[in-house]
């Protein structure tokens, strides 16, 4: 018999330990360096479909520069680690969607996104998702 493990979406929610894993993924990237241990890896791909009400909770207190440097965590795991791809779930879609309800969103990081993307859902999400 083989051991099949189930997500329970219900179950999963952003801690303190996701913001430490964020943060210091942020500090690598800005160094050139992303390199996630296996077990952050693991971590985050287990919130990765949060939705958007999670995501702006879980920022909430954050400022705009911090989330910007985890749009770009997020944006570049999706390209380099197996089993980021969120399509149009990904969580760049809601923190991006944070900061345009803030009036914080840099006109520039539309353009970085694509940049280091291949996700066409980002960073706007599917049109079908906004009607």
């Amino acid at each position: 018999m083989t051991h099949v493990e189930e997500w329970d979406p219900s179950a999963a929610s952003l801690t303190e330990e996701h913001r430490r894993i964020l943060t210091e993924a942020a500090r690598q990237l800005d160094a050139g360096n992303l390199c996630l241990k296996l077990a952050d890896q693991a971590k985050l791909k287990s919130v990765l479909f949060l939705g958007f009400s999670s995501w702006e909770k879980f920022v909430r207190a954050d400022d705009s520069k911090t989330v910007v440097a985890w749009i770009k965590v997020l944006t570049s795991c999706e390209e380099k680690y197996s089993g980021f791809e969120c399509g149009s779930k990904s969580p760049v879609i809601s923190l991006a969607r944070v900061l345009r309800k803030r009036g914080t969103y840099p006109s520039e990081l539309s353009n970085w996104i694509k940049e280091h993307s291949n996700n066409r859902f980002l960073p706007h999400g599917s049109l079908m998702d906004r009607l």
